[in-house]
């Protein structure tokens, strides 16, 4: 009876092993759509995954691509212009070019100065000089400076009158300096008097040197002649075709005939061009 036992234990056990083991595996789903909603569900995931990341990549490489382009076609632009320019001041046998960019007055900062380049003829022209490093001597004067044979070294040195007529330079005190290396070109505020100029552009290669004073001549109101080429933009008025400087040079040679005006003018005062038009007989 024992030994019968055992065999029916023996029979159970290995009657249970097996359903032990069967558990163990996971069935197979019988139902066919949640298994193909599960496949579909994560295909269409990774799909749209990979669509974003490609559309993403592509959005970043295609704006990258665009910014390096308009940066690099707007540094050629401006190198462009002023390599022109350079090139028109050495045809012309001239080493430095200068150009009366406009009446700022006494009370602007840096920041209107900067505004007032920008929204000149000159932004258009010679767009460089936007970004232009400003040496600022004091006055109401705005002139820019184009060096065209870089290797001059420029200095900036304030300057006064004597009482003989003739230039005092403080050469002790150095404004500003150009050796050759980096931009050749700035703005220069200057000139708190129409009758002289208040500072001194010393121009030294070798033993080649030579000084510029700055102004607009009383007469026609456009600089004053010297070692440099005028690249000034002296505009048209109003549709008449005549220009505006020489609208104003008339109306300085009426007022300086005047013994009235000769008399203040004798006193220290100066002819002012203020920007203001107003129409006499006719004229403007």
């Amino acid at each position: 009876m024992l030994k019968y036992n055992k065999y029916i234990m023996t029979l159970l056990m290995v009657l249970i092993m097996p359903a032990l083991v069967s558990g163990c595996v996971a069935k197979p789903s019988e139902d066919s759509n949640l298994t193909e909603d599960k496949t579909t569900a994560t295909t269409t995931e990774a799909t749209t995954e990979a669509t974003t990341e490609a559309a993403t990549e592509a959005t970043i490489e295609a704006t990258t691509e665009a910014t390096i382009e308009a940066t690099t076609e707007a540094s050629v632009q401006k190198d462009t212009d002023l390599s022109r320019l350079q090139n028109t001041i050495l045809d012309n046998k001239e080493s430095v070019g200068i150009a009366y960019i406009g009446y700022v007055g006494y009370e602007a900062d840096e920041e209107g100065i900067l505004n007032f380049v920008k929204d000149s003829q000159y932004a258009d022209k010679y767009d460089f000089l936007c970004g232009a490093p400003l040496v600022n001597v004091g006055g109401a004067e705005l002139y820019a400076v184009v060096i065209a044979d870089t290797k001059y070294s420029v200095s900036v040195y304030r300057a006064e009158i004597t009482d003989n007529g003739e230039y005092s330079v403080n050469t002790d005190n150095t404004l500003y300096n150009y050796n050759g290396n980096g931009i050749d070109y700035f703005l220069l505020r200057c000139n708190e008097s129409e009758i002289h100029s208040n500072v001194s552009l010393s121009f030294k290669k070798g033993n080649d040197s030579f000084s510029v004073f700055p102004m607009l001549s009383g007469m026609d109101g456009q600089l004053v002649d010297g070692n440099y080429y005028d690249f000034s933009i002296y505009s048209d008025y109003g549709g008449s075709g005549e220009s505006e400087d020489k609208n104003v040079a008339i109306a300085r040679e009426i007022l300086l005939e005047s013994q009235e005006v000769q008399y203040y003018i004798s006193m220290g005062m100066s002819v002012q061009y203020t920007g203001q038009i107003d129409e006499i007989e006719g004229r403007s």
